[in-house]
C-alpha cells in the first residue's frame, strides 16, 4: 500500500499527538513528584507502584498516553514512518519549555544546544525524504 503525502491534516494530527504527549508527561512528572519517593530503585519499587495506582495526576498521563496511541495508529496508517517521526519530533521542543513554564525546571544553554541540533538533524531527515521522492 502506497502510503499518501504529508498534508496538512496529517501534519496538524502528528502535531496534536506531539501536544498530548507534552502534557501526558508533565502530569506523570508532575503525579510522581507529589508521590514524594525520591529516586526509584529496587527497594522502593512497591511503594511507587501502590502510591502510583492512588495517583490521579498520573493515572491521567497514562490515560492521555493511551489516547494518543490511537492517534499516532492513525498517522501511521496513512504516512510513512520515516516521515511521521522526524515530524512528530516537535515533543522535544515542547518537553523543555512545559518544563520551564510548569514544573519550574531549568534547561542549560547546553540543553538548549542540543535541542537546536535535534530540530537541524530533523529538517535534514525531511529534506532528504522530499529530496528522495523528487529524483524517482
Amino acid at each position: 500500500m502506497k502510503k499518501s503525502h504529508l498534508t496538512l491534516k496529517i501534519f496538524l494530527l502528528i502535531l496534536l499527538n506531539d501536544i498530548v504527549d507534552t502534557i501526558a508527561q508533565l502530569f506523570m512528572k508532575k503525579g510522581l513528584l507529589l508521590m514524594g519517593i525520591g529516586p526509584v530503585t529496587l527497594r522502593n519499587i512497591a511503594e511507587l507502584v501502590f502510591k502510583g495506582t492512588s495517583s490521579f495526576l498520573l493515572w491521567i498521563g497514562i490515560i492521555l498516553y493511551a489516547s494518543n496511541f490511537l492517534v499516532w495508529i492513525i498517522v501511521l496508517y496513512k504516512i510513512d514512518l520515516s516521515i511521521a517521526m522526524p515530524v512528530g519530533s516537535t515533543s522535544y521542543i515542547l518537553v523543555p519549555i512545559a518544563a520551564i513554564i510548569f514544573l519550574h525546571e531549568y534547561v542549560s544553554p547546553l540543553k538548549w544546544l542540543g535541542v537546536l541540533c535535534i530540530v537541524v538533524g530533523i529538517r535534514f531527515v525531511s529534506q532528504s525524504k522530499s529530496c528522495a521522492s523528487e529524483a524517482s
